[in-house]
């Protein structure tokens, strides 16, 4: 959901800004046991 491929990017702040909320919001939601990779 998050990320980018090719030209294409969504960021946490995007996402947040369609669903009404906060970058942090979005960002604390992620499960636990989903890979993170942090560049």
């Amino acid at each position: 959901m998050l990320g980018h491929q090719g030209e294409q990017q969504v960021a946490a702040e995007q996402l947040a800004a369609w669903v009404g909320t906060i970058a942090y919001e979005i960002v604390a939601r992620i499960r636990p046991g989903i890979e993170r990779l942090v560049v």
